[in-house]
């Protein structure tokens, strides 16, 4: 079995037709740099690839892409949060406050 980017991050379904609208299904994938969540056939429209990361990204960010360049994907945000949380809490406990 092999994993793919592509795979893993959801599945949209809208069931209208009760009310006289339609079925729309389709996949989702996570924006790689901010973590936004967007429909496959949206992405493969208005989206692209980070040639930095290699990871699929929304329209937003690969317009700021070709801009600042790759801004990381969101896991080192997340990462670099965490870390600098408890870098913060383990110096309030060595200074007592």
């Amino acid at each position: 079995m092999t994993k793919s980017i592509f795979n893993g991050s959801g599945y949209f379904m809208n069931d209208d037709r009760a009310s006289g609208g339609k079925l729309a299904e389709d996949d989702i994938l996570a924006c790689a740099h901010h973590g936004g969540a967007m429909k496959r056939s949206d992405w493969k429209l208005r989206g692209g690839m980070c040639m930095a990361c290699a990871k699929p990204i929304c329209a937003h960010c690969y317009d700021r892409t070709a801009k600042f360049g790759c801004e990381g994907p969101e896991e080192k945000r997340i990462a670099a949060a965490v870390n600098d949380l408890y870098r913060r809490s383990q110096n309030s406990k060595v200074l007592g406050i």
